[in-house]
């Protein structure tokens, strides 16, 4: 199985690493890869997280890593990291479904 970020997944990660690196270059670079080395744990286990309330389909999930909530779609063959954020005055409703690498 494969893993994906959508364009709005990675514009995520960018800000988060960009917000690390202004105390630190390398703990930024540090975080976002112990942030994807968790969202790897999903090829082996596509349905861990729990079903998102929003979307309310059983293919469109939740797992929080390190407090952060990662939204993530489940096909047959891989994985779609949709968003990964911290704060809670995230619009949820925003999220392409089928928006993809």
């Amino acid at each position: 199985m494969n893993i994906l970020y959508s364009e709005q997944a990675k514009k995520q990660l960018f800000t988060i690493k960009k917000f690390i690196a202004k105390d630190s270059t390398i703990n930024a670079t540090s975080y976002l890869l112990r942030i994807k080395t968790k969202i790897e744990i999903l090829k082996e286990y596509p349905y861990l997280g729990k079903i998102n309330p929003i979307a309310d389909i059983s293919n469109i999930r939740d797992f929080i890593i390190y407090g952060y909530k990662v939204i993530y779609k489940v096909t047959s063959d891989s994985i779609i990291v949709l968003a990964i954020y911290k704060y809670i005055d995230f619009d949820e409703s925003m999220i392409k479904e089928g928006e993809d690498e």
